[in-house]
């Protein structure tokens, strides 16, 4: 559903169609500005405060959501998320965070890049085995690499 609203920016009214972004995790929505800018917010699910993706938590993202929260009724409970920052061999560092739960018997990680945006969902069958769920036609394209790492520092986190 798009919805148009005023903003005032810097002093200036501006014209913003929003379109929201149905997702399972976060409240989210692609904000498009009348000056040509234009970027996902989404409600952060540890703080519930709202994030300007791959710019963090601005006075812009909370004006978004003071409105997006004018227009629709949402109780999107608060999930406590454990970052991690796992040191490479190249130097550089793999940061993310996971909500772990419980779920039909089975071990179950949603998996955060570094902006605060869910990326995917690990499932722990047995030791060392892992099923990856997605959010297919997400339109976001995050480092493949994390799918492939974070299995084995969880592994050696929760062992």
């Amino acid at each position: 559903m798009e919805h148009a609203i005023l903003l005032q920016v810097d002093g200036n009214t501006q014209a913003v169609t929003l379109s929201e972004l149905v997702h399972p995790i976060h409240c989210m929505f692609h904000a498009v500005f009348e000056d040509g800018y234009e970027n996902i917010f989404f409600a952060d699910v540890e703080s519930g405060e709202w994030v300007e993706q791959d710019v963090g938590f601005t006075s812009l993202a909370a004006m978004i959501g003071k409105k997006v929260e004018h227009l629709y009724f949402f109780d999107w409970g608060k999930k406590e998320i454990k970052w991690i920052n796992e040191p490479e061999d190249d130097g550089k560092h793999l940061h993310f965070g996971y909500h772990a739960d419980h779920t039909a018997g089975y071990l179950v990680y949603e998996i955060f890049a570094p902006n605060r945006r869910y990326m995917f969902t690990l499932v722990k069958l047995q030791s060392h085995v892992w099923q990856l769920f997605k959010i297919p036609g997400s339109g976001w394209d995050y480092n493949q690499d994390y799918v492939q790492q974070i299995p084995f520092i969880l592994d050696e986190i929760i062992s």
